[in-house]
């Protein structure tokens, strides 16, 4: 089937944003088997991340798969082998970070990546980043390679030695390697002036290769530190190779999750990129909302909307050739595919595909193996769509009746469609057969459809119109690509009158529908730009709104924090014994009054931007309650600049209109005890337990004001014993405030180390 929906040239696009061999494997295993619930549910939630803050993006990795046979038969890997596998465990350590957050059903999954850190670290410990082995990655390696560079060291000064003292026996000088040892270019009749040994004339004959004596031993301690460096080369790289086959389970595990959060990726991307969507297959109603074949660029693209309700059993397209039928079949058989398979498709949100059991016959491709013709061919997959399809299945025929007689066609397509409505099989079939359009546009249980033509410019449009039929527009296109006019009125003499009639109903028909149709989308492109410029100017203003009551609330805040350090000092200044001076006193009530009318001013500011007017009408005796308020209370007084007195069980406040709202008569509640008019402190002990330190000392300010102002003198602030942070920041605040006589621990009695008492 997929040879026929372009398949294949789409799976190519997703290919291009994996960055694993893993990944490009499982999305060709959903090609395969359909996937579970849960991966739409991961794949949905990587498109929103996608959307909303980006994905990273990783480097290549290669298949370290086939290295694991080496490993199983206990060889040592190589450096550059080790190499991959270490880029494999870094992919795995950066796709753990890349999505943390624990609201994420697809953050679990990943989380089961394994933790390859200790292995990471031990193999940077060991190598240098060019791949050489680091002298530190053993002790014993470090000891070798000391020992070979001081007898580096040593041979060097040999050979400047040897050089200044035989320079005349020498034909260059300059010494050089001759399978692993010195040896220097010497003279062929100089040969018996030195001692040592010859290891090869030149091709010349006039040039040896000769090692003086003094060098033969330190040569013969090199070879023998080459060959215990490459020992302890080898047992490095066998302990290194040990520990990575000890992870083989976790690594086959891993490129599993790998493979599979490729792909999300890759087809989250893709979904970005070209504005995709995930519809997860469920129900029997089939609606595709703006659907864009993913091959034909987003510029020319038209896209197609169809609606094959519950109560329709199918969909006939009708219309010219080349009038882009074959493109629609193929969009909604590629849709339906995609989706069953966990692939994004290009559609709008609305769009809805039911679990269906697909069969398609699309395209006109002779079967040359088998020598069938065109018309051989299409009958071969329709009888076995026919045959295997049911009431859950889908079944999509192009050119229905094609390749044969246009009667017996017509007949034949009939009797197939009736087929499909008796067994139920839902269908979309399309056909420029004038019967089927016929015996269509009677039955209730079909929608007919066409394509739309231009009869000005005489060229399709691509749009589809539903409950419509399509005209064939032969006669037209035939004149449009320049054939006789003579040969078209002659043609049409062989046209039936009932022919013509119904092709000329269909034609005036399809006019009127594409007109309709442009004035639709004329009208819904308005109302789309009405929706945009109003979600605008709503979202600018509710900045602009949210800022201002910011700004607004943040200096009420600042101001509010001044007058409680005012306040503060006033009260300082009250209660301490070497503050004796009136003028202070005033000059510090005189600060405190100019802050309260200025934060007053800011306070309604603020009101106006939170409690907007109401034109809800109070009057004396109404019930109302604050805006932001639960407690109800009756309206006793209507006062000056639009405010009332209310009374809420016994407290009497004055309140602006713009801050009421009218409720019903409260029932009894005799909970709370007012006493001349101000709530009396009924308590003398708060607890702390479980609060911050910043919001206990808040509470432990406002209880020494309300000590103050009642009949009590002590207090009980109850902290409990825990690691004694609390307790220690209060005493550290209490030590401070003037207002306080003394304080001290709780006695047994009252509650021992767990509580302060202070005395006001």
């Amino acid at each position: 089937m997929e040879r026929f929906i372009d398949w294949k040239e789409v799976f190519k696009e997703f290919l291009k944003y994996t960055f694993s061999v893993y990944g490009k494997e499982h999305l060709e295993k959903l090609v395969k088997e359909k996937p579970s619930s849960e991966e739409y549910d991961y794949l949905q939630e990587v498109i929103g991340i996608q959307v909303t803050q980006g994905l990273p993006v990783f480097p290549k990795v290669e298949d370290i798969r086939p290295l694991f046979e080496k490993l199983r038969s206990s060889y040592v890997l190589e450096a550059n082998e080790i190499f991959k596998i270490k880029e494999f465990m870094i992919l795995v350590r950066d796709l753990k970070k890349a999505i943390t957050s624990t609201r994420y059903k697809v953050s679990f999954y990943i989380s089961k990546l394994s933790d390859y850190n200790s292995l990471i670290d031990e193999i940077d410990a060991i190598f240098e980043p060019d791949g050489s082995i680091k002298d530190s990655a053993s002790k014993n390696l470090s000891i070798i390679r000391k020992g070979q560079r001081k007898l580096y060291g040593e041979i060097k000064s040999r050979i400047e030695k040897f050089v200044s003292k035989n320079g005349k026996y020498l034909q260059e000088q300059l010494y050089t390697i001759r399978n692993g040892r010195y040896v220097f270019l010497i003279k062929s009749g100089a040969r018996g002036h030195l001692n040592g040994i010859v290891h090869g004339v030149s091709n010349t004959g006039v040039t040896l290769f000769f090692e003086p004596q003094e060098f033969i031993h330190l040569n013969d301690k090199i070879e023998m530190l080459q060959d215990e460096e490459r020992m302890e080369i080898n047992k490095i790289l066998r302990g290194i190779s040990s520990k990575i086959h000890d992870r083989y389970a976790y690594l086959i595990k891993d490129i599993q999750i790998v493979g599979h959060i490729d792909s999300l990726f890759a087809r989250a991307k893709y979904a970005y990129k070209r504005k995709g969507i995930i519809v997860k297959p469920e129900g029997d109603y089939l609606k595709l909302v703006n659907a864009r074949h993913p091959l034909i660029s987003d510029e020319k693209v038209v896209p197609v909307s169809i609606d094959i309700p519950k109560d329709k059993k199918g969909l006939i397209i009708t219309g010219p050739n080349t009038g882009g039928k074959t493109v629609t079949l193929k969009t909604i058989s590629l849709f339906i595919f995609m989706s069953q398979h966990g692939f994004p498709i290009l559609a709008d949100i609305g769009t809805r595909i039911p679990e269906f059991k697909l069969f398609v016959d699309i395209g006109d491709t002779q079967n040359v193996v088998e020598n069938l013709s065109t018309f051989s061919s299409h009958m071969v997959r329709i009888i076995e769509a026919l045959n295997n399809a049911d009431s859950d299945s889908l079944v999509i025929i192009d050119e229905l009746g094609s390749g044969t007689d246009p009667f017996e066609g017509s007949s034949l397509a009939i009797a197939i469609i009736e087929y499909l409505l008796e067994k139920r099989i839902k269908f979309v079939i399309t056909t420029h057969l004038t019967n089927v359009k016929l015996f269509a546009m009677e039955r209730d249980d079909i929608i007919t459809a066409s394509m739309e033509f231009d009869l000005e410019t005489l060229s399709p449009t691509y749009r589809l119109l539903l409950n419509t039929p399509g005209a064939s527009h032969a006669f037209e296109i035939s004149e449009k690509l320049g054939l006789d006019k003579k040969i078209i009125e002659r043609a049409k003499e062989y046209i039936s009158k009932d022919k013509m009639k119904v092709e000329n109903i269909i034609r005036n028909l399809n006019m009127k529908v594409s007109e309709l149709e442009e004035k639709k989308r004329a009208l819904e492109e308005t109302l789309r730009e009405y929706e945009k410029l109003k979600q605008e100017y709503e979202r600018k203003y509710n900045i602009l709104k949210v800022k201002k009551i910011e700004e607004l609330d943040k200096e009420l805040r600042d101001l509010y924090k001044e007058f409680r350090d005012a306040k503060r000092e006033l009260q300082t200044a009250l209660f301490s014994a070497r503050t004796k001076k009136e003028e202070l006193i005033k000059k510090r009530l005189k600060n405190i009054e100019a802050k309260e009318r200025e934060m007053k001013g800011v306070n309604e500011k603020l009101e106006v931007m939170k409690y907007p007017i109401l034109n809800e009408e109070i009057n004396i005796g109404d019930y109302v309650k604050l805006i932001d308020g639960n407690t109800i209370g009756k309206v006793v007084e209507e006062r000056q600049s639009g405010k009332f007195l209310v009374d809420f069980n016994g407290l009497k406040i004055e309140v602006k209109k713009n801050k009421l709202k009218k409720s019903e008569q409260p029932k009894e509640n005799k909970e709370v005890v007012y006493i001349s008019n101000s709530l009396k402190l009924q308590s003398n002990e708060i607890d702390l337990r479980g609060k911050t330190v910043e919001e206990a000392i808040e509470i432990v300010d406002k209880f020494i004001d309300d000590l103050i102002y009642s009949d009590f003198s002590t207090g009980y602030i109850i902290h409990g014993k825990g690691t004694g942070s609390l307790a220690s920041n209060i005493w550290n605040y209490l030590r401070k405030d003037k207002r306080i006589k003394s304080y001290r621990f709780g006695r047994p009695s009252e509650g021992g180390v767990g509580v302060t008492v202070v005395e006001v």
